[in-house]
């Protein structure tokens, strides 16, 4: 194998992926290399046998990951997802899905309900104007008054008399205050439609999220988000690896990498790649020779710690002052006996299908026994999306912690399983757990770029672990990455064969190659 690359990216991560495809596409020399033997890192979707060993590699070394119960039978049957989220409909993501054409590889469908636990039952969040006014729980005047807002948050809000001194004021505030709105409706926007995780998240950066789900509607149905097929993010970040070896990017899964140096120019070691010198030499298990690049990539995670210090550390863009820093997220996943389909009250939600897809949210101090800061989601995944065999489904439970906690996982969120089990025993639908385990999953921190940061060392932050703003963020950060790859690659803009610039993140939709349109596939 040659081993001399215009770009090494370590680490599968989605939004690595996603910049290995577009460095792929643009012409440049990639090589891709990640520890582990599947594409995906902390958001793959893994078979519940490489989750039981996912599980007891973790153990090891945190003592708070718990597992019960057996492996049921067809365990690679199941797509089990470590970073479970939604795909906003209109937003960077969904725009690099198709623009790159890694759409075509995987299959999406509609996220069913989004509903909020309240005073122990479930109740739909209005997500349009038709919503509202079929819903039987609120009085006339209060669906004029959230018609309203609904009205001023999909416009231009920002210069509004409505938002003048309150664009730092909690969500709720500003909603009980200027639109009078019930507490539970203020709840219900507040949580499950501005998908706030604390009661302190200010106003003006939940609605930005707000205006860009009321447009993401009806985009390609009623609900604002999309969910994947087999699992999610994992497999749509193997979409975007697949895309970059189609383009002649070279994929090494399954080797650590052991050193990282940068290279002396100077030096007798700098191999010549093409009429430029490399700036990083990369050791990886098993290969007896270096690897050698002129722009390195890397997740912070993967990135020794002698050079995080100097590496440009990519930041998104998306603003997400309004709310706290976090330090983990307390994680479960389940596997319960029986289609998941959340219980239906067409008389209220105007839903005419069960979907075992849906996101249910508990508001801050809406259980007995929960978070009284935190605000809870879970995701229901089934057959529907081929993430398990008929007659099972997943539960996926989320907290997100702005602090180190003294609860295990199972501590935090034993109470909302409990609870949505017994929803299910209350609607007559028995439901088996079969196999869980909880877990902590830490969230690497990022050091500031510092003015003497190594050109062409890229550091790449974790995937934010909000469950709708996630996967837009990632595209959002690839496409930063991508950029300042190319600035750093001698400052060079070369002309493809079709005259589109190499600093282009992804070809114009006319010209990429044939089947590589404006393509979901359902």
């Amino acid at each position: 194998m040659d081993n001399h690359f215009d770009v090494i990216v370590l680490g599968t991560g989605l939004t690595e992926s996603i910049t290995a495809a577009a460095l792929s596409k643009a012409g440049f020399k990639v090589a891709h290399i990640d520890p582990n033997p599947y594409y995906g890192a902390d958001e793959a979707s893994l078979s519940l046998d490489e989750l039981m060993q996912w599980v007891d590699h973790h153990k090891k070394d945190n003592h708070s990951v718990t597992q019960y119960g057996e492996v049921p039978p067809h365990a690679r049957q199941y797509s089990v997802s470590l970073a479970p989220s939604v795909i906003p409909s209109i937003g960077p993501f969904i725009s690099s899905l198709i623009a790159s054409g890694v759409s075509r590889y995987g299959s999406f469908k509609l996220l069913g309900r989004v509903v909020i636990y309240d005073g122990g039952i479930l109740k739909d969040v209005p997500q349009s104007k038709d919503d509202i006014f079929q819903s039987t729980a609120m009085s006339l005047l209060e669906k004029r008054r959230v018609t309203r807002f609904l009205m001023f948050a999909a416009g231009e809000f920002e210069n509004s008399k409505e938002l003048h001194g309150q664009e730092n004021s909690p969500l709720l505030d500003f909603l009980h205050g200027i639109f009078l709105l019930s507490e539970a409706t203020a709840r219900a926007i507040t949580y499950a439609l501005g998908y706030c995780y604390f009661i302190s998240e200010t106003t003006l950066p939940t609605l930005h999220r707000i205006r860009a789900y009321l447009k993401a509607s009806g985009r390609y149905g009623p609900s604002s988000f999309l969910v994947g097929y087999y699992g999610g993010s994992g497999e749509i970040a193997q979409g975007f690896c697949r895309a970059a070896a189609v383009r002649g990017g070279v994929y090494i899964l399954g080797q650590s990498v052991t050193r990282i140096s940068s290279v002396d120019p100077a030096g007798p070691e700098s191999p010549v790649l093409t009429s430029d010198i490399p700036r990083f030499a990369v050791e990886v298990d098993d290969f007896p020779d270096r690897l050698h690049c002129r722009c390195l990539i890397s997740s912070t995670t993967l990135l020794p710690g002698h050079l995080r210090t100097v590496a440009d550390v990519i930041r998104p863009s998306i603003s997400s002052c309004g709310s706290p820093r976090l330090f983990a997220m307390a994680r479960c996943i389940a596997i319960v006996d029986g289609p998941i389909a959340l219980p239906l009250d067409t008389k209220d939600s105007g839903v005419s299908d069960a979907s075992d897809s849906s996101l249910l949210v508990f508001p801050p101090g809406s259980l007995n026994g929960g978070s009284a800061i935190s605000a809870v989601h879970v995701m229901t995944a089934g057959s529907g999306t081929m993430s398990a065999p008929s007659g099972k489904g997943i539960l996926y439970i989320s907290m997100p912690l702005p602090t180190n906690s003294i609860h295990s996982a199972e501590v935090l969120l034993r109470p909302y399983l409990s609870a949505v089990l017994l929803l299910f025993r209350a609607e007559q639908q028995q439901k088996t757990l079969i196999w869980s385990t909880f877990y902590i999953q830490e969230l690497a921190s990022c050091t500031t770029s510092t003015s003497d940061s190594l050109v062409g060392l890229l550091a790449v932050p974790p995937l934010s672990p909000h469950t709708t703003q996630g996967v837009d963020e990632a595209a959002i950060i690839a496409e930063a990455t991508f950029r300042k790859a190319v600035s750093s690659l001698n400052g060079e803009i070369k002309e493809t064969n079709q005259g589109c610039e190499q600093n282009v993140f992804w070809p114009l939709l006319t010209e990429m190659e044939e089947g590589e349109g404006n393509v979901m596939q359902w």
